[in-house]
């Protein structure tokens, strides 16, 4: 039954709703980064892997600590 004051405990379907685009834009992102790095100083695709390794962990802690700092409020 839906509480009347309108406020939930539970986890709103909003709150995730850009995670997958934050997540595919910033792989992306990342990736052009590390082959444009790879092709400047010839490091053959080892910066293009670090680039996606870094994007995702970025994402990743980004919102670890977004819903860490939510769930204290």
């Amino acid at each position: 039954m839906p509480d009347p004051s309108g406020k939930s405990d539970g986890p709103s379907g909003l709150r995730y709703a850009g995670l997958g685009v934050q997540l595919a834009v910033s792989i992306v992102v990342f990736l052009y980064l590390g082959q444009w790095a790879d092709r400047k100083l010839g490091t053959g695709s080892l910066l293009t892997i670090v680039g996606v390794f870094v994007g995702f962990g970025g994402t990743m802690w980004s919102l670890i600590r977004d819903l860490n700092r939510k769930d204290r409020r």
